[in-house]
């Protein structure tokens, strides 16, 4: 019988197809027995696509950790469109025809409010508050500015820098693709970075997530509910192959 999961192959790699109708956990189990069995198969193979479902940011990072554990490698989790790969080469010549003509105008997408008491904002220049502006790399894309506490099950996905006026409460997410700002406690999950930029940086008052992503690298700080939050900007940054984290001076 045919299980939840297939594996399709093309010449630059694999795409997954997932059974929208099977719980994600029963998906997760079967990938896990699927790859164990077929895992010299696989090893080493490039997973470039996933279709049938649209899962949530953590699901999907759920399935990266199995397949990388798996000795995969995954260059994408998004619907693999074939039919879109081979037209990409028309529509760079058109985009480039287009801009000799007139420079177009490119609006960033909104990320989606869950929570009625959060407030968004999006700026097209990096804003000027100077404690933020002395750590924030400096980056090429708009900047999203979140006023509110983010509680459990609110996320804000942005492609650009994410700043928060309040608190990332246990269960909320924010995932990015410049740096992310928490002017208050950040305890949820954030990545930032998501596109793969390792110079990306987090930055916090109180830095306390459940877990944090920096472009491909993770940590999961640890369990110290006794600790004394003493209010000093921490910042979290990649460097040799490892997230580290340093008091802002």
């Amino acid at each position: 019988m045919k299980g939840p999961v297939e594996f399709k192959g093309k010449l630059n790699g694999l795409f997954m197809v997932v059974d929208e109708n099977v719980e994600f956990d029963k998906v997760l189990i079967y990938l896990k027995q699927l790859l164990v069995k077929k895992g010299d198969f696989y090893k080493g193979t490039r997973i470039i696509g996933l279709n049938g479902v649209k899962y949530s940011y953590k699901q999907k990072s759920a399935v990266e950790d199995v397949i990388v554990e798996a000795g995969l490698y995954v260059e994408s989790l998004e619907p693999y469109d074939d039919q879109k790969k081979r037209q990409k080469p028309s529509i760079v010549v058109n985009e480039i025809a287009a801009e000799k003509e007139d420079t177009p105008k490119v609006e960033m997408p909104e990320a989606e409010e869950k929570d009625p008491d959060i407030q968004v904002e999006s700026s097209d220049q990096n804003q000027n508050a100077s404690d933020v502006n002395t750590h924030v790399h400096s980056m090429r894309c708009d900047t999203k500015f979140v006023y509110g506490t983010l509680r459990s099950g609110s996320s804000v996905e942005f492609p650009g820098n994410v700043i928060v006026i309040g608190d990332v409460n246990p269960g909320a997410e924010i995932i990015a693709e410049g740096n992310i700002v928490v002017m208050g406690k950040l305890l949820g999950f954030v990545h930032a970075g998501s596109a793969g930029n390792d110079e990306a940086v987090v930055i916090a008052n109180i830095l306390k997530p459940t877990q944090i992503r920096i472009s491909k690298f993770i940590s999961v700080p640890p369990n110290d509910d006794e600790a004394t939050y003493n209010m000093i900007p921490e910042k979290a940054y990649v460097s040799d192959g490892l997230i580290k984290i340093e008091k802002c001076h």
